[in-house]
């Protein structure tokens, strides 16, 4: 007596199951016919994450509906517009590309890459100074620079970090003329502030300057005094008076130096 009733209980939960699975395939039908019924309108957005600086090619675009209502300021409508400019932020896929993450028609893939307020600076290295070519762009560098502030040929010629973690925006090539004929000479383009502009233009007319390549993961700003010539060889003490203070506390004695009626004295540091 009891299998009937069970057929019956297992038909009423199918038959809702039913019910529920039409009624909700019904409202998603309904809610695609209404936004079909919304005006809407064309836009061009990104068939593939764009990154900074990349010139846009016609497959990395499409055109999209998108509602009247919520169209982006800027949106672009014709894909043949933006073919060939650069990017100048980001652009996610699926994502409407606007005229203000565009760079001006014609202008060069290095201006987008610019941060406001920054500057883009170029210096001349070789295998050595550039780290034997191992410096690409988005690298992080310091910058040393060497000079004589006497004016002494040489004889005080100092070393000096003058920039920190500075962020290296391109990696080329100029041409200038050496013994009337033009030759290629490798240059890296820095991203630095306009005050750093001014430290690396006096710097790079006394020696060329020398770029050390940093970690990624590595951004600790180190304070440092410099070196001398002859503190690197023991003939002078570290800069800012340093030598000073070191020598008044290391152990010393004296040896007395006869030479026929002749007596001299002179003191030596114990190392």
């Amino acid at each position: 007596m009891r299998k009937p009733a069970n057929i019956l209980l297992l038909a009423i939960v199918l038959g809702a199951l039913s019910a529920a699975l039409v009624y909700r395939h019904l409202r998603a039908l309904r809610a695609e016919i209404e936004a079909a019924r919304r005006p809407a309108v064309t836009v061009v957005v990104a068939n593939e994450t764009l990154s900074v600086g990349a010139r846009i090619e016609p497959h990395q675009v499409r055109t999209a509906p998108w509602p009247v209502e919520i169209e982006p300021e800027g949106a672009i409508h014709d894909p043949a517009s933006v073919v060939g400019n650069a990017v100048r932020t980001s652009i996610e896929k699926n994502q409407p590309v606007l005229k203000s993450q565009l760079a001006p028609p014609g202008a060069g893939l290095l201006p987008p890459l610019i941060a406001e307020g920054m500057r883009a600076m170029s210096v001349k290295v070789d295998n050595v100074t550039g780290v034997s070519g191992f410096i690409t762009p988005s690298s992080r560098v310091d910058v040393l620079a060497t000079g004589d502030p006497g004016g002494g040929g040489g004889q005080n010629l100092r070393g000096k970090l003058i920039l920190q973690n500075v962020r290296v925006l391109a990696s080329g090539k100029s041409v200038e003329q050496r013994d009337d004929k033009p030759v290629e000479v490798p240059t890296v383009t820095l991203l630095v502030s306009p005050e750093d502009a001014e430290k690396l233009t006096l710097a790079t007319r006394t020696e060329p300057v020398r770029l050390t390549l940093r970690n990624f993961q590595d951004e600790a700003i180190v304070r440092t005094a410099g070196t001398s010539i002859r503190a690197l060889f023991g003939e002078d003490g570290p800069l800012d008076g340093a030598r000073d203070g070191a020598s008044a506390h290391r152990p010393r004695y004296s040896v007395e130096v006869i030479r026929g009626t002749t007596v001299t004295r002179q003191t030596f540091y114990r190392p």
